[in-house]
């Protein structure tokens, strides 16, 4: 009869096997993390700079949206709109309708000119593309095609003010989406569209800081 060993040394070996499959797990889940921390830290890095990339490149700095007014000037009443087929009248509503905005800064500043008031009506469009700026330079250059209603034309008033923008020198200018335009009129007596002094006054609303 052949010596057998005892009974209570068998579960030895299925302990063994047990013990390396948990080592063997565990490895493989600590390297599992460890790749996976790796990946997400590289996509992290690559999704920033793309997000930064494009806000550069699709929001324009909301300070390059306004003017600073000129010295002596008075700044009487301001306000930015997004809708400006909402706010635009002729030619100009219909190409909105079809070409939205991405935004609109309307101005209404007054200065004096050889002893007399000159109101000035201004804003600033800002389009998503520098063609549909292009375009919309264009368009409002024209004559009798309509504009972006000024603020007196809605309704906002000031001490002194006209109830509407009498005949007015006009003046605009095109930087990259954006598009300036202003107009100047006396606030009371006659104005023209050809007065060299309103012409000039026009200019400097728009004029680069």
């Amino acid at each position: 009869m052949s010596w057998m060993p005892p009974e209570a040394d068998e579960p030895d070996e299925p302990r063994s096997r047990v013990k390396l499959a948990a080592l063997i797990v565990g490895g493989w889940l600590v390297v599992s993390l460890v790749v996976l921390g790796a990946l997400l830290s590289f996509n992290g890095r690559g999704s920033s700079n793309h997000r930064s990339v494009a806000d550069e490149g699709s929001a324009p700095d909301s300070a390059a949206t306004t003017l600073a007014v000129p010295d002596g000037w008075v700044q009487q009443a301001a306000d930015d709109q997004t809708n400006c087929a909402a706010h635009a009248y002729g030619k100009v509503q219909a190409f909105f309708a079809t070409t939205p905005c991405a935004s609109v800064h309307r101005s209404l500043a007054t200065t004096n000119q050889a002893g007399r008031a000159v109101v000035v009506a201004s804003n600033i469009v800002t389009f998503a593309t520098a063609p549909q700026a292009q375009q919309y330079l264009t368009l409002v250059n024209s004559d009798g095609t309509g504009n972006i209603s000024d603020l007196l034309r809605e309704g906002v008033t000031y001490q002194g003010a006209p109830t509407r923008l009498p005949p007015a020198a006009f003046a605009s200018r095109r930087d990259g989406v954006r598009v300036f335009v202003a107009e100047a009129a006396y606030a009371e007596g006659k104005s023209s569209d050809t007065d060299s002094v309103l012409e000039h006054v026009a200019q400097q609303a728009i004029a680069p800081g």
